[in-house]
């Protein structure tokens, strides 16, 4: 089966979702330097990020070819675990009382743009999500599904 139009563009907006985190990561590196200066910690943490964004790139590719084990991955790590990162921290700052921007943005130079980009990485991840599980997609990977071998 070649690859239904729903799979391309659950595949193009977890690029955006992607291509978000890397924005957003530039903002906030940005804001650190202005600020303080780079130190190992945020060089580390720019490493860490670069792993996870080549890793999300490829299970990315891996999900565009139909792989269902990257289908898979793609839900745990980006949409529970990636998800979860973005929204629990926030959600609990406006549970004790943070204004939203704050929540969601901090307080640096770049407050209102990095809330744009945080809310937009948010909503891609979201419709990738709900997406890659329409019927077409839902037909596509179980035509891919590996058939046992008759003995």
């Amino acid at each position: 089966m070649q690859q239904p139009t729903h799979v391309k563009y659950t595949a193009l907006l977890w690029i955006v979702a992607v291509a978000a985190g890397v924005v957003e990561t530039a903002l906030a590196v940005t804001d650190i330097a202005r600020e303080s200066g780079l130190d190992a910690g945020v060089w580390m943490n720019l490493g860490m990020r670069s792993v996870v964004y080549v890793g999300a790139l490829i299970l990315i590719a891996n999900f565009a070819k139909g792989r269902r084990w990257a289908r898979v991955s793609l839900v745990v790590l980006l949409s529970v675990i990636g998800l979860a990162a973005m929204v629990v921290p926030a959600a609990m700052e406006l549970a004790n009382g943070e204004p939203f921007m704050s929540a969601v943005g901090g307080d640096g130079s770049f407050a209102t743009a990095f809330v744009v980009v945080r809310l937009a990485h948010i909503a891609a991840v979201l419709a990738a999500t709900a997406l890659m599980f329409s019927a077409p997609a839902n037909r596509y990977f179980a035509e891919r599904a590996p058939r046992p071998v008759a003995a």
